[in-house]
């Protein structure tokens, strides 16, 4: 299989994989709105394995954007790695995927290479879940169609609130406690924080099913899935690398 340079820039990190689905070297960083071309080379540089990018080995490369700040800035970054053309996904890119919702450019990029990298992962109707800066739900049905989803606040983002907006509370490991009854502060803030999310999740899971009469497979994916997916009631399966995935599939298809 080809190899391509896939990354997805999301509010909190940008996630850049080398490879295919197969296998993926995947690499995390820090999001900065005003990081330069430049900086962002230098950073890929000291942590990405220049000889595994150049243009013998790598067919090209694709990009998925939700900070349309710096997309351009890692563009201009990946050029110097490849003289490759780079895939931006957006209007006019072939996904494959049909949305049905009120205004399809509406639909954030990141939650099409979702989309498209669970429907491939299952080939059946499915539900996303991707927890990030945000709580995601994605849902597709038998015919690859795209029928909207929901958006709740991530776990970090609620544990922010909480601290910023309250004198005595601090914060704490995001961890999955040892029980619902948490016997100190620390251990009831970890409950509320991880299990009531997770809850938050196998409610809004049984709603999505019964309202869209569907009997989806569940994906879970994003930075703190591997949290969350065991403290789940619903049957799911965790993918880390569903968003490179999905982009590798978009890449395909307009290749």
């Amino acid at each position: 299989m080809k190899k391509i340079i896939a990354i997805d820039i999301g509010n909190s990190e940008t996630t850049v994989g080398v490879g295919n689905s197969s296998k993926w070297e995947s690499y995390r960083y820090t999001t900065r709105k005003t990081i330069t071309s430049d900086e962002l080379f230098m950073m890929f540089n000291t942590t990405i394995d220049l000889s595994k990018t150049n243009d013998e080995i790598v067919d090209g490369a694709i990009v998925c954007s939700v900070v349309p700040q710096i997309t351009e800035s890692v563009v201009s970054a990946i050029n110097k790695f490849t003289s490759k053309d780079v895939l931006v996904v957006g209007p006019g890119v072939k996904t494959g995927l049909k949305v049905n919702i009120d205004n399809p450019k509406e639909l954030g990029p990141d939650r099409i290479a979702n989309s498209v990298g669970g429907f491939k992962k299952i080939n059946k109707e499915v539900v996303i879940v991707d927890l990030g800066t945000a709580t995601t739900f994605d849902v597709v049905n038998s015919n690859k169609e795209y029928l909207g989803g929901s958006i709740a606040p991530g776990i970090k983002i609620s544990l922010d609130a909480l601290i910023s907006r309250t004198s005595s509370l601090k914060s704490v490991e995001l961890k999955e406690p040892g029980k619902v009854i948490g016997k100190n502060t620390y251990e009831a803030i970890q409950s509320g924080l991880v299990l009531g999310h997770a809850s938050m999740i196998d409610s809004m899971l049984e709603k999505i099913i019964l309202e869209s009469e569907l009997s989806p497979g569940v994906v879970i994916t994003g930075g703190l899935g591997t949290l969350i997916q065991p403290a789940l009631n619903i049957n799911s399966s965790y993918e880390k690398n569903l968003t490179l995935d999905g982009l590798e599939e978009i890449y395909n298809l307009n290749n």
